[in-house]
């Protein structure tokens, strides 16, 4: 069976590919080209460390065992530690910074290795020359201690990932947020705050059957998270919504 290597990026123009041909040309050069699978890039929103985090873990929810992530976005000022390791559930292999972007992913799937890759010093688009080539190695099964030296677990950056926070506006508009929504009624009606805005939204759990320009929420497609939408409308750009806003909920307006 391939394995597969899953970039998740926020690099969307012809970086991405740059990314998959320095893999590939290192793959091939260990002679594994024909082995191993480079999936499409999952391409997070630019600078969005909260994003890249819900993105990889929802990737690691569907992806099969053996599969490689690396997660190549890094807004911060500081040049954060270059990581890699190994999860104790399904055996994913991962590369990435240090920027907080691998805990929740870690802290569902666990973490059997934590190793920081050797550092070459500072190199403009370190995703090509340096993650790319390292995530080829590591898929064709390098020794761990020969890319790097074991890192504390302890020392680990986590996000602020506050309930309501929202992860992800897809391409309709449709948000998804960090809440796993209480019992509700079809059709109950609740208030919504959001950024400056208050609006009032429907409970239902087929969101499309709902009035063309109905606000709705609802338990969503990923990791049973809740989403809220405009029926048939892109009501996050009405709103001006985007990743690391916050949605409030309150009590029944009836």
């Amino acid at each position: 069976m391939k394995r597969h290597i899953v970039f998740i990026t926020d690099c969307s123009d012809v970086a991405h590919n740059e990314l998959r041909a320095a893999t590939l040309s290192e793959l091939n050069k260990l002679g594994k080209g024909h082995l191993i699978e480079i999936e499409p890039a999952v391409i997070a929103k630019p600078f969005s460390l909260i994003n890249g985090s819900f993105l990889l873990r929802l990737m690691a929810e569907s992806y099969p065992d053996d599969t490689v992530f690396s997660v190549i976005l890094n807004p911060s000022k500081v040049r954060p530690e270059r990581l890699f390791g190994r999860t104790k559930s399904k055996n994913f292999l991962f590369v990435g910074t240090n920027t907080g972007v691998l805990e929740w992913f870690l802290r569902d799937f666990g973490t059997k290795e934590l190793y920081e890759l050797i550092d070459p010093g500072f190199v403009s688009f370190g995703g090509k020359y340096i993650h790319a080539p390292a995530v080829a190695w590591i898929a064709n099964g390098a020794e761990f201690s020969k890319l790097g030296i074991p890192f504390p677990h302890s020392k680990l950056n986590k996000l602020s990932m506050l309930p309501g926070v929202v992860l992800h506006v897809d391409n309709f508009g449709l948000i998804k947020f960090n809440t796993h929504l209480e019992k509700m009624s079809e059709g109950q009606t609740v208030s919504v705050r959001i950024k400056n805005h208050s609006i009032s939204a429907v409970y239902a759990k087929r969101m499309m059957s709902c009035e063309t320009g109905e606000w709705v929420v609802y338990n969503g497609s990923s990791l049973g998270l809740a989403e809220l939408g405009k029926v048939r409308q892109n009501g996050a750009e009405e709103l001006g919504v985007k990743e690391g806003d916050t949605i409030v909920i309150s009590e029944n307006l009836c």
